[in-house]
């Protein structure tokens, strides 16, 4: 691989990724009909662009954060503990609400390692991210937690999620 492409890649995998990420989080979560998934269809080709010489894990983390992010969601709504806004669904989940599961996954190797870099982290992150994550969707009014059982079952969901993505990233350390 030369050089510029190299250094283009390791630019990517920071500052540029997060920022593309994040423009395409704000587009699902301003446009939740078809607007912003697309917005965020368009990070995930960038980001493969990029990452094309890693297709493979990459492909498997987005998946796998993907059907995580659809079976959390589901729960949480099955169980009544979360109500989501958004026409477009996925069983429950709305579109918008999976399509920024798919960006968070495309993250994990990179701008958002951190997240997942050890068991701790992970841990931590679900436990504590992901009702801070929500807490932003219910003041966005995208999302209604419903009490306090419902903020726990966010932060057990959560934590969940994040430890199996954290076992699928490092499985995938060297692909």
């Amino acid at each position: 691989m030369n050089e510029r492409v190299v250094s283009l890649l390791k630019n990517w995998s920071y500052l540029p990724q997060a920022v593309c990420q994040q423009a395409a989080w704000w587009a699902c979560v301003i446009w939740m009909g078809w607007i912003g998934p697309m917005a965020m269809g368009l990070f995930l080709v960038a980001h493969m662009a990029f990452c094309r010489k890693q297709w493979a894990a990459e492909c498997t983390l987005i998946a796998a954060a993907t059907g995580v992010g659809v079976v959390v969601d589901n729960v949480l709504a099955s169980i009544g503990a979360v109500e989501y806004v958004g026409d477009i669904t996925v069983g429950s989940s709305p579109l918008w609400l999976v399509s920024i599961w798919a960006g968070f996954g495309a993250t994990l190797r990179h701008s958002q390692h951190i997240l997942v870099r050890s068991r701790r982290h992970a841990l931590l992150t679900g436990a504590l991210g992901g009702p801070a994550a929500y807490w932003g969707g219910e003041r966005l009014e995208r999302m209604n937690i419903s009490d306090m059982q419902g903020w726990f079952a966010v932060a057990v969901t959560w934590t969940a999620a994040l430890l199996i993505l954290e076992a699928i990233a490092r499985a995938n350390e060297n692909r």
